[in-house]
């Protein structure tokens, strides 16, 4: 059966593509915040900055 495809229909409503546009930037919207918020954080809270020092001696005989 072949399907007939007329000129005055729309694939999708005005009002559909609308509120598809604005969930889509909202969605986007949200990510960023959290992916930005994630990367600045809150500088007081959090784990402190760590360092790990290492000794070597020499041995007597060159080794």
């Amino acid at each position: 059966m072949k399907a007939i495809i007329r000129k005055d229909e729309q694939a999708v409503s005005p009002v559909i593509a609308t509120i598809l546009m604005v969930a889509i930037t909202v969605v986007l919207a949200a990510v960023l915040y959290v992916m930005v918020s994630g990367l600045i954080g809150n500088p007081g809270a959090g784990s402190k900055p760590t360092v790990s020092l290492t000794q070597f001696n020499k041995l007597a005989n060159g080794m």
